[in-house]
């Protein structure tokens, strides 16, 4: 299966080198290959599951006093359309900013 990962990096505005298109476009590839192999696995005689699996107890959803958005962005060092700014170098470990 052919998969566009520059055209998904691009969408989802993550910019890959050309090195990680390589890496990365044979890995998508087959994580969708895998999937697929489920579309031939015959469910025809098993029963849809009726409700969900309680794994653990979850707190009770208390609501509390949010920040504005004005006071999210005031300290942000880059802005836009309103929203906070990530890039990348913040996730793969550099200390550059």
């Amino acid at each position: 299966m052919k998969i566009d990962v520059k055209h998904i990096a691009q969408l989802s505005r993550i910019s890959l080198t050309d090195e990680e298109l390589k890496k990365f476009t044979p890995q998508m590839e087959t994580i969708l290959e895998s999937v697929d192999v489920l579309k031939e696995v015959d469910t025809k005689d098993v029963e849809p599951m009726k409700g969900h699996v309680k794994l653990k107890e979850l707190r009770e959803d208390i609501s509390g006093r949010s920040i504005s958005q004005e006071e999210v962005l005031k300290n942000a060092k880059f802005k836009e359309n309103g929203c906070v700014k990530v890039y990348g170098k913040i996730f793969d470990g550099s200390k550059d900013s």
